[in-house]
């Protein structure tokens, strides 16, 4: 099973069944819609698939994990999982691991995104022994390149996207 990652506001805890009902609500969220799923509205299956999916990833350490605050409130999620088609279909990312966060509105600002993906790629570094983790942002979404590039990633190729293009990033082993 994935361990619970500590944050300094919070934490990381693998995500279960239950928090399906939290993960509707966030994924509905129009502000976060906008650069996650392609605006697409997801049906509660496809909802309830995702976290099989993680589960099914627990024995690689890989699949999502709830951002959690220090009081307990769900903030977010965020997961490491083989790149998805567009990736796969870069050369600069082919084949890798890459991380997600997905964060409530009112959670933006705070640093919590940052220190999220900070504890997934140390995560994906000393615990799974990843050579390297790679990761693509919507062009404009200019708060998770700036995200991205605070924890240690660089540029590395754009392709596009289903909505947008996609900047590609990579962080080997060793640069953070």
């Amino acid at each position: 099973m994935k361990p619970d990652l500590p944050l300094a506001q919070g934490r990381l805890r693998p995500i279960a069944k239950l928090d399906l009902a939290a993960l509707k609500a966030l994924l509905h969220d129009g502000e976060v819609r906008r650069f996650v799923c392609d605006d697409e509205i997801l049906p509660d299956p496809v909802l309830a698939d995702l976290i099989a999916q993680s589960d099914a990833r627990d024995t690689q350490g890989l699949g999502l994990w709830v951002i959690e605050t220090a009081g307990g409130h769900i903030a977010g999620v965020a997961g490491l999982h083989p790149v998805t088609a567009p990736l796969d279909a870069a050369p600069e990312t082919a084949g890798g691991i890459e991380p997600i966060i997905v964060l409530a509105p009112e959670y933006w600002g705070r640093g919590l995104a940052c220190a999220a993906l900070g504890a997934l790629v140390a995560h994906g570094f000393k615990t799974l022994k990843l050579d390297r983790i790679v990761g693509a942002v919507d062009e404009p979404n200019t708060r998770s390149h700036a995200m991205m590039q605070r924890v240690g990633f660089t540029a590395v190729g754009r392709t596009q996207g289903p909505a947008h293009t996609l900047i590609l990033y990579a962080l080997n082993a060793g640069e953070r």
